[in-house]
């Protein structure tokens, strides 16, 4: 198991799909098909019922491929705004969490629905426990592995 934190997440586990060499008494690691991979973890997050952690949060703006400029514009809030959610200084409020879950589900072609924004944000007993996200190259995807 390779334990992905290059990621900027701390609980994201490889069990295969990456190559691991020593040269010259240095380990380095290759990840097979990063944008699938990171596409993967971007959509167990979005699909989380728990709220967004700060590098959660960063790293579906990432995968958005939105600045904070441009995603604090987009919400009507300062930059600083979304830098201190993404610091963990400022806590997330749940519009914005399922805002954000909206619009990455939007770029998926997922279902965007009302009632699924609605769910979030009427979840108001979710769970704050960590969870480890772990995840297999299966034939050419990447998949969650129960």
């Amino acid at each position: 198991m390779y334990h992905y934190i290059e990621c900027g997440l701390q609980n994201v586990y490889l069990k295969n799909g990456f190559t691991v060499e020593r040269i010259d008494n240095e380990e380095y690691t290759s990840i097979d098909d990063m944008n699938n991979l990171h596409s993967a973890i971007a959509q167990v997050i979005a699909d989380s019922r728990t709220a967004l952690r700060p590098a959660e949060f960063k790293f579906l703006r990432v995968e958005l491929n939105l600045s904070q400029k441009m995603l604090s514009h987009r919400f009507g809030v300062s930059e600083q705004t979304i830098a201190r959610y993404e610091k963990g200084k400022s806590e997330i409020p749940r519009t914005t969490d399922a805002a954000l879950r909206s619009l990455y589900m939007e770029k998926l072609e997922k279902n965007s629905s009302v009632g699924f924004f609605l769910d979030l944000l009427s979840d108001t007993e979710a769970k704050q426990a960590a969870r480890e996200i772990l995840l297999e190259e299966t034939g050419n995807h990447w998949a969650v592995t129960v």
